[in-house]
């Protein structure tokens, strides 16, 4: 295992994590796309996979033999990634490379994205709807700004974040653990940590981030 300051990256055997009719991302990093697809068939001992043709934005994405892809799963709170090349499309579906190893990558702290997003907090001991814009969100937490005053470790009720139509937050535990002074509007700024995210919308936390990061690299985060 290898790791910086944010992120542990280790080897893993493939076998035991990828299976049949798991849900993949494919990265086509010359396209600038990624697109959704799932593993219909595999065969370490031929070192191939079958994968429903991919989509993106509801649009088969043409592929050629030899391209270059990667692909990429979740596991919990980790992304398990590896590299792979198109060896041809078949009727049954299109059959790429299959290495033995890829790479876990967990975040030490989850990975955050710059997005700005407006929600509302609920303060209960007051009960007392707090307005609030995102500077960056995470599985683990957020930076806000607020013309309103947070007491820091104190519980707050995040009511409503809508990340997209398909990620939105309601009714989440959280508590100030930052306070980072004021901007230039005199807003206040605060790191936010999330207390009670369940596991299914961890995943689906963490699976946006990595998605909107590798977008970001490609000019598409409006898409």
């Amino acid at each position: 295992m290898t790791y910086n300051e944010n992120v542990f990256i280790e080897k893993v055997n493939l076998r035991k994590l990828l299976y049949p009719g798991d849900l993949i991302d494919v990265e086509f990093p010359e396209q600038h796309i990624v697109a959704n697809s799932r593993i219909l068939d595999m065969s370490f001992q031929k070192r191939i996979a079958v994968i429903l043709p991919p989509y993106h934005k509801n649009r088969k994405i043409e592929t050629y033999s030899r391209e270059k892809i990667i692909i990429r799963f979740y596991d919990f709170s980790a992304s398990v990634v590896f590299k792979s090349h198109i060896l041809k499309n078949s009727m049954e579906g299109i059959i790429i490379y299959l290495p033995r190893i890829a790479y876990r990558i967990q975040k030490r702290m989850f990975f955050r994205v710059s997005i700005i997003r407006e929600g509302i907090l609920l303060d209960e001991e007051n009960n007392k709807k707090i307005r609030f814009e995102t500077r960056d969100f995470s599985a683990g937490g957020m930076q806000i700004i607020t013309k309103s005053t947070l007491e820091k470790d104190k519980r707050y009720i995040l009511k409503n974040l809508t990340i997209t139509d398909d990620l939105i937050l309601e009714d989440i535990e959280t508590m100030v653990v930052r306070s980072l002074g004021q901007n230039l509007y005199k807003e206040n700024i605060y790191g936010m940590k999330f207390l009670n995210v369940n596991y299914k919308l961890e995943k689906k936390i963490v699976r946006f981030a990595n998605l909107y990061s590798i977008k970001a690299r490609h000019g598409a985060v409006g898409e």
